[in-house]
């Protein structure tokens, strides 16, 4: 069975209701023979720890700026609290998981991301290297991987922050997918219009990233897709949590929701031709 990579997050985890239907669906999907890797995030629950210890937030392009106190806040939430409290609600509907990071079996490695702009963005990395091993053992076991987007630094040994994103790119190709699922709160990449485009290739994401159009957290998100592509994932999709059975519909129906990202079935017209 082909391998797909999921990643969670923004409202994804903190509304119940939510949770559970992706839950579910995620069961439905593993009964039926699908080879599923998790990816999840945590900025909101990191944000309210942050808060909650009068720690400052900050962002640029996308990216939380992540010194070394906040990147002790960023690891307790997201390998502790987040990853542990799916992995109990995947067992509640029956699949076996395992929550890890990168650093575990040295999964994902990374080094401290480096911007053309001169921020120092701290301890924020960007993956340099995925070794599939304790993934391939798990999903051979039959047991779901939970993976957290925190890596381990490939020199220095200790935790980076690595956007969620970036992070599913990493393991869907490190580990093999043909498929990359980014399951969000906006459903989809809306054009300078606020209108959701149901497909994009890479040069017209490109386009949205160079003209400004995608802002805020869609711009590491697109960045993502395009490495993905780059790297041989056949096909990525952008999709809204709240749709009604939206990981039955795109990976069992393969219905084309949210936005599709995939070279092979898509036509290379700009987006001011597509308006």
């Amino acid at each position: 069975m082909k391998r797909t990579v999921i990643k969670l997050g923004g409202s994804v985890l903190i509304d119940p209701e939510l949770r559970r239907s992706l839950t579910e669906q995620i069961a439905t999907l593993v009964r039926e023979g699908h080879s599923l890797i998790l990816v999840h995030g945590g900025g909101k629950q990191i944000a309210s720890l942050l808060d909650r210890l009068a720690i400052p937030s900050s962002f640029h392009d996308g990216l939380r700026i992540t010194d070394a106190e906040t990147r002790d806040v960023v690891q307790m939430v997201l390998a502790g609290l987040v990853g542990r409290n799916l992995v109990a609600e995947l067992e509640s509907v029956g699949v076996a998981a395992v929550s890890l990071t990168g650093g575990d079996g040295s999964t994902a490695l990374a080094v401290p991301f480096q911007r053309t702009d001169g921020v120092d963005l701290g301890f924020v990395g960007e993956i340099s290297e995925v070794r599939p091993r304790l993934i391939d053992r798990l999903l051979g076991a039959g047991v779901t991987p939970v993976v957290a987007c925190l890596a381990l630094g490939r020199q220095d040994h200790v935790y980076y922050n690595v956007n969620g994103d970036q992070m599913a790119a990493a393991i869907a190709s490190g580990c093999a997918a043909t498929t990359l699922v980014l399951v969000t709160d906006v459903g989809g990449v809306r054009d300078a219009h606020g209108e959701t485009l149901a497909t994009l290739t890479s040069s017209q994401a490109e386009e949205l990233l160079e003209s400004g159009v995608a802002t805020g957290g869609m711009r590491p998100k697109l960045r993502a897709c395009l490495e993905a592509l780059a790297a041989g994932v056949a096909s990525v999709r952008i999709v809204g949590a709240a749709e009604d059975q939206v990981l039955i519909r795109t990976l069992a129906a393969e219905e084309r929701l949210g936005t599709c990202l995939q070279e092979t079935c898509l036509e290379e017209t700009s987006l001011e031709e597509r308006r």
